[in-house]
C-alpha cells in the first residue's frame, strides 16, 4: 500500500517538472527553467528528498545554483561604515570654476541624493567620482584609499559603477544578451553565467524580459535591466545613478524607487543625482544640495524641506510642507 502511494507522489512530481521543462523561461516556486530546458534549483530551498526526486527526473539537466544573487561585500548592520569620502574637491572646466571645495561622505548601504538645479555641478561631481575627469584639488577616497589618479576602468574594478541618463543597453540585444555581455568578463563558465542571469532576473521579477530586446522595453523596464547590467560588476560597492527618474511615468517612477530600495537591502551603496527632489525624496537617507558649485545645505530630506535657502533657491518659494 505504501509503495503504491509513493508511486503516485513521484508521478505527480514528475508531471509537474515535465510541465516546467516545456516552457522557455519560468519561475515557479523553487525552480528556474532556462531556454535550454535545464532545471536550475536554488540550493537553500531544496531538501535532500526533493533533490533525489528531481535528479531521477532529469539527471543530465539538473544544475544546483547558489541562492546568493549578488555579493556587495556589505551587510546592512555595517551601514555606518564610511565607504566613500569626498574631501575639499575643486574643479574648473574651461577656466570656469564648477565645483568649489566640496566635501561629503557616503556610508555603506546608504542612498545619498546629490541634488540641485541644472548646471549646479552634479554631473561634474559624478564624472570626478567615476574617473572620467580628475580634480584640481582635494581627495577622492574609496575604502580608505586615495583614488584621484586611478583611471575609470580601475575604479570600476574597485567597485564603482555609473548608469548615465541617456546610456544603457545594446538596443538590438535581449536582456539576457546584455547581461551575458558583462558577466562573461568575470565568469568563464557558461553555465554559471546563465545561472547568474536567471537568478538576477527572477529575484527582481524580470524573468519575462529575458528574450525581449532592449529597444522593445518600456522606459522602466529598460532602466531596471540597465541597472542590473551595472551591478554585474563583480566588485560592485557603489552605484551612481544619473537622473534615473527622467522621462518616466509616475507608475514607472514608483517601480524604480522600489527597485533601488531592494538594491540597498542587498547592501549596495547608491548615489542618485537629480534636479527633481520630489521624485526621489522618499527613498533618500541623506541629501546634499549643490548651488553654483558649493554645498548649500545637507541633511535628511526633512531638513532639506525646512531649510530656508533650499526653499528659496531650489525647492521654490511656493513650496509648502
Amino acid at each position: 500500500m505504501d509503495k503504491e502511494k509513493n508511486k503516485i507522489k513521484k508521478t505527480k512530481i514528475k508531471i509537474k517538472a515535465d510541465t516546467l521543462i516545456e516552457k522557455k523561461l519560468v519561475l515557479k516556486k523553487n525552480y528556474l527553467v532556462n531556454e535550454k530546458k535545464d532545471i536550475l534549483v536554488l540550493k537553500q530551498t531544496v531538501n535532500d528528498n526533493q533533490k533525489k526526486i528531481i535528479t531521477k527526473i532529469n539527471k543530465s539537466n539538473l544544475h544546483l545554483v547558489s541562492s546568493n544573487i549578488m555579493r556587495f561585500g556589505v551587510k546592512n548592520k555595517e551601514k555606518n561604515n564610511e565607504i566613500l569620502k569626498i574631501s575639499q574637491i575643486s574643479k574648473s572646466l574651461g577656466g570656469k570654476p564648477i565645483l568649489k571645495n566640496i566635501s561629503f561622505s557616503l556610508n555603506s548601504g546608504q542612498i545619498l541624493g546629490l541634488l540641485g538645479p541644472n548646471g549646479a555641478g552634479k554631473s561634474t561631481l559624478f564624472n570626478l567620482i567615476v574617473g572620467k575627469i580628475f580634480p584640481d584639488r582635494g581627495k577622492i577616497i574609496l575604502n580608505n584609499e586615495i583614488i584621484n589618479e586611478l583611471p575609470i576602468h580601475k575604479r570600476a574594478l574597485q567597485g564603482i559603477s555609473l548608469l548615465e541618463q541617456h546610456k544603457g543597453l545594446f538596443g538590438n540585444m535581449t536582456a539576457y544578451e546584455n547581461l551575458y555581455a558583462i558577466l562573461e568578463l568575470y565568469i568563464k563558465d557558461k553555465n554559471k553565467i546563465e545561472s547568474k542571469i536567471f537568478q538576477l532576473l527572477s529575484y527582481f521579477g524580470l524573468q519575462y524580459l529575458a528574450d525581449v530586446k532592449a529597444n522593445n522595453m518600456s522606459g522602466g523596464e529598460y532602466k531596471k535591466i540597465s541597472t542590473l547590467q551595472r551591478i554585474c560588476n563583480k566588485n560592485i560597492k557603489i552605484l551612481l545613478l544619473d537622473e534615473p527618474m527622467a522621462a518616466l511615468d509616475p507608475l514607472s517612477i514608483s517601480s524604480i524607487k522600489k527597485f533601488i530600495l531592494e538594491l540597498r537591502e542587498m547592501g549596495l551603496s547608491v548615489i542618485i543625482t537629480d534636479h527633481n527632489f520630489f521624485a526621489i525624496q522618499d527613498i533618500l537617507d541623506h541629501c546634499i544640495v549643490i548651488r553654483d558649485g558649493n554645498i548649500m545645505v545637507e541633511g535628511s530630506p526633512k531638513i532639506i524641506m525646512k531649510d530656508e535657502k533650499a526653499i528659496k533657491y531650489y525647492l521654490g518659494s511656493g513650496f509648502k510642507i
